[in-house]
């Protein structure tokens, strides 16, 4: 009997260091993890990319604003790039690959040579990220782009040229067909912006034959080089009665200019532009300016980003989305600013460089509409 519980004492102690054993791997075994499903709608995180020509003209700034305020709206990151020279469309397309190569999942860029930023859009097209474009309908020669978003130039333009029919009609007392007068135009960069801006401006003056153009040069969409322009042009012709700005920035310059020589804005002399910028419409408000295209960049931006969103989100848009532009001088600039003017952008059409007036075959130099054909909304 005692042979036969004498291994007893040793498996007790066994059992014991097992059970002990068993007790410790329970307690540090930590509890499996499960993933939680999350209920109810979910926003969709996105790296965006706005890439402008540059940042020293406010007309960019407040595109970049109301990209970020949008993407912000959807939790997006709206990353904002660009060079520091607007005429360094090289610089653009290394930016643009760059973003791409951080991942970027849509760009949209704004150039002031639409060929030369050709091949950012192939780049983006290569790894089938979707491209846009903004401030512009005018199409490349090559490559796919997903959307261009922007205002009609050349019927902007077209407006602020019957508008200058109207103003010199009301300083020399006659009509706006019998209106007589000069004007000085302020170019762009060499590009189809100027091109589309100059040739609608001109189109528009078609209404008032008796307004002649005494002149026209580059001032590099700056505002200080405006300024030396208008200077030497007033010193040449002291009885200029318009100038006309591709973009505000110049225009203001010439305001500025022409004040320092002694003439009084809004009545001596009258200078109209285009964008519809914050600095310019301070000026409007202090009877400083007399007016400008309104396209409201702040909510462009905006547009691009709703755009993005559905393309992101497999949704179809326009290739070709037409954004509101309107006249903005004393008697509309509240309005203006608290958004009464903006309208839902609409389908578009391309704007070719080509003289001629957007999506139509008008000849170039003939009083032609100056409104947009018929719009259809955007679903």
């Amino acid at each position: 009997m005692q042979g036969r519980f004498r291994f007893l004492p040793s498996l007790i102690v066994l059992i014991l260091v097992l059970a002990t054993l068993g007790l410790i791997i329970s307690r540090s075994t930590p509890p499996a993890i499960t993933s939680a499903v999350p209920t109810g709608p979910q926003q969709s995180f996105h790296r965006v990319a706005i890439v402008p020509p540059g940042m020293t003209s406010p007309f960019h700034v407040s595109i970049a604003e109301g990209a970020r305020a949008q993407g912000a709206k959807l939790g997006w990151k709206v990353e904002v790039q660009a060079t520091a020279s607007e005429s360094d469309t090289e610089g653009q397309v290394i930016l643009v690959q760059q973003l791409l190569e951080m991942g970027t999942e849509a760009v949209s860029i704004n150039s002031l040579q639409s060929e030369a930023i050709v091949p950012a859009v192939k780049a983006a097209n290569a790894k089938n990220v979707p491209i846009f474009i903004h401030n512009s309908l005018t199409p490349l020669a090559d490559g796919i782009v997903t959307a261009y978003i922007g205002y009609d130039q050349w019927r902007g333009a077209a407006k602020l040229g019957e508008y200058t029919c109207g103003l010199l009609a009301r300083k020399y007392d006659t009509t706006p067909e019998q209106a007589i007068g000069k004007v000085y135009i302020l170019l762009g960069i060499d590009g189809f912006h100027a091109h589309r801006r100059t040739q609608g401006y001109e189109a528009g003056l078609a209404l008032c034959p008796g307004v002649k153009v005494i002149g026209q040069q580059t001032a590099d969409w700056d505002r200080e080089e405006g300024a030396t322009v208008a200077t030497a042009a007033l010193q040449q012709t002291p009885n200029i009665d318009v100038f006309y700005g591709n973009s505000d920035e110049m225009g203001i310059g010439a305001a500025l200019a022409a004040e320092k020589l002694g003439m009084k804005i809004n009545k001596d002399f009258f200078v109209v532009s285009i964008d519809g910028n914050s600095p310019t419409l301070d000026l409007i408000k202090a009877g400083k300016y007399t007016a400008t295209l309104g396209v409201d960049p702040t909510r462009m931006g905006e547009t691009v980003i709703d755009t993005m969103d559905k393309v992101l989100h497999n949704q179809a848009v326009p290739q070709f989305i037409l954004t509101p532009s309107t006249i903005v001088d004393a008697t509309s600039v509240d309005d203006y600013i608290a958004g009464k003017t903006w309208t839902t952008p609409v389908v578009g059409s391309p704007e070719l460089d080509n003289g001629l007036p957007s999506g139509t075959g008008d000849a170039r130099g003939g009083p032609v509409s100056t409104s947009a054909t018929t719009a259809t909304a955007i679903p």
